[in-house]
């Protein structure tokens, strides 16, 4: 039996329309409103919506392909149909909301590129989403003026093994009458239901994932290789003559912990194995889905030794040096490396130390070249350092694949920054060289290294001149900084300190940046609030702390200043 989210608006709309002119006009409002409705309508002006928010001039940008639109688009383009020219509106969110997919038409619904609250108020997506199960709000429910003649009808999508919510589908009418369930609801139960089974037919796909890295690791019938996920197992002749039992086991709980911890995958093999192991994770979409080992006959009597860190690399925290050296033992095979990580991680300091001092070429996907010319002219056998990856075009991602797919030992390095949902092609990259992807630790995760850094960022004084020193304080204040542009964003202040400050000695926390000097804000901030506090950091600064004239400056009053800086202290 399906359960619904109740629609107090079906029963007492006349009632409810009245209510809710009141509520915009501040008027007392009748007795026996809902009082789901009032709190929906209260979350509407609390966030800022205008209650007589245009339509769209144009239809919104939609976001990039995903799992879900994959699936979903065949399913819903065979519904659509159903619905009937000019009578509903059929349309997918993801999880937050935002609108990937519309058919269809129905006066008062113009394109809308999200029903997050925030964006438009109370409606039936926003409400299947938090519920977890099918949804109805009819006419005056909706905050907007222009959805007043509209009912709506949402139900979540829902992964088919986790169970978590991948978004929403929604259909909207004109204004419904009589009793729910809405006249389009058993339609779209059967759509979200239709797009959970492809969902399901497709959740098969990481074996495949986990056998391209297994056939790209076990090439020649001397590699001992073996690739596991917990279920499924791949094993090459050389390895069935060198694991045991007992090592394979091992393997086994191995690759079922990767795939529920992000922490680095170790295998130790029980004493007198007579081999080690090193392992690779295999990621599918950024979740890892197995791990293929690569065994190594062992002499016990000789331990293998660990390989070093590169020395012309600042950092002696434990995830920067695990980084580095993984970094360098995959880099020891002429395969293709991936380094990814956030913005100013060091994935390009990192690429040519790993390359060496040779000569190589170097592609910037940012700087808008003739990529698939320069991708199909480079000779596989020469270095390559291609730099974000995030910013290539679809045909020049499609390029580098089929040259990977002829040329699997390439000597190539490619650095990338997560950021938008990758594409189709780029996430097949991203599938092929997971299991020689490194992650580089952002700057917050080895704040140990700060110091090590500063050293090394500062430019060479002049001579006679003593060289860039700090105070404890400042020092304190520079590594409770969540540093977002990382080491690169250090490697700024540094250098601006070091060629405009007049005073002498050690750096004071004065002299540091507002953002960095005033230290975290004790809650997380949003990007709105985050702009905002640094507005009023730097106004305070520039009127010397004076926050009668910083809040005159800003437009607000000196209240209202004084409680948005109460509100980013606690």
């Amino acid at each position: 039996m399906t359960t619904t989210e109740p629609s107090p608006a079906v029963h007492a709309r006349p009632p409810l329309r009245v209510a809710r002119e009141r509520f915009l006009a501040g008027r007392p409002l009748p007795d026996g409103v809902p009082e789901e409705v009032l709190a929906a309508w209260r979350r509407a002006r609390f966030f800022g919506v205008p209650h007589d928010l245009k339509e769209p001039a144009a239809d919104p940008p939609r976001p990039t392909e995903s799992a879900l639109l994959g699936a979903a688009r065949p399913v819903l383009e065979r519904i659509a149909p159903a619905l009937g020219a000019g009578h509903c509106v059929l349309l997918l969110t993801d999880a937050r909301l935002r609108v990937l997919w519309t058919s269809g038409s129905t006066p008062g619904l113009a394109p809308c590129p999200g029903l997050s609250e925030q964006e438009v108020g109370h409606n039936s997506a926003a409400l299947a989403l938090r519920s977890r199960r099918r949804a109805e709000v009819h006419g005056p429910e909706h905050f907007l003026d222009v959805w007043q003649d509209v009912s709506a009808v949402s139900v979540p999508v829902l992964a088919p093994k986790s169970g978590q919510a991948l978004g929403t589908l929604t259909v909207a009418s004109r204004l419904c009458g009589g009793h729910p369930p809405h006249p389009q609801a058993a339609l779209v139960e059967a759509a979200a239901a239709a797009v959970e089974a492809a969902l399901l037919a497709r959740a098969g796909r990481p074996e495949q994932v986990l056998l391209d890295a297994y056939s790209r690791a076990a090439r020649g019938e001397s590699r001992a290789v073996a690739a596991l996920d917990g279920r499924n197992r791949l094993i090459s002749a050389a390895a069935e003559r060198l694991a045991t039992p007992q090592v394979l086991r091992v393997l086994e709980r191995t690759a079922m912990a990767a795939r529920h911890t992000d922490a680095p995958a170790i295998a130790e093999l029980p004493e007198g194995a007579g081999c080690s192991a090193r392992i690779d994770l295999v990621r599918q979409e950024g979740a890892v889905v197995g791990i293929v080992a690569v065994l190594e006959p062992r002499d016990e009597t000789t331990p293998r030794p660990r390989p070093r860190p590169l020395p012309c690399l600042t950092g002696s925290s434990l995830p920067w040096r695990y980084a580095v050296e993984r970094a360098a033992e995959l880099a020891r095979s002429p395969e293709p490396v991936l380094l990814t990580g956030e913005r100013g991680t060091g994935k390009t300091a990192l690429a040519r130390e790993l390359l060496g001092p040779g000569d190589l070429q170097l592609i910037d996907a940012a700087e808008h070249g003739d990529l698939e010319r320069d991708l199909a002219h480079w000779a596989a056998g020469s270095p390559l350092l291609l730099r974000h990856a995030e910013r290539l075009t679809q045909p020049a991602v499609a390029t580098l694949n089929s040259l990977l797919d002829t040329h699997p030992d390439a000597r190539l390095l490619i650095t990338h920054t997560p950021g938008t949902p990758p594409g189709p092609c780029l996430q097949r990259l991203l599938d092929k060289l997971a299991a020689r992807t490194v992650v580089l630790p952002s700057l917050r995760e080895r704040t140990e290294d700060i110091r090590e850094l500063l050293s090394a960022l500062a430019p060479r004084p002049a001579p006679g001149s003593p060289p860039l020193t700090w105070t404890l304080d400042a020092l304190r204040a520079l590594e409770q900084h969540p540093w977002p542009g990382n080491v690169t964003e250090l490697a700024h202040v540094v250098q601006a300190l070091a060629e405009h400050r007049r005073a002498s000695g050690p750096v004071r926390r004065a002299e540091l940046p507002d953002t960095v000097r005033e230290g975290p804000a004790a809650r997380p901030l949003s990007p709105m609030e985050h702009a905002e506090r640094a507005a009023i950091l730097e106004t305070l600064h520039r009127h010397g702390g004076n926050k009668s004239r910083a809040a005159a400056a800003l437009g607000i009053g000196r209240a209202t200043l004084y409680r948005k800086l109460r509100e980013y202290e606690g």
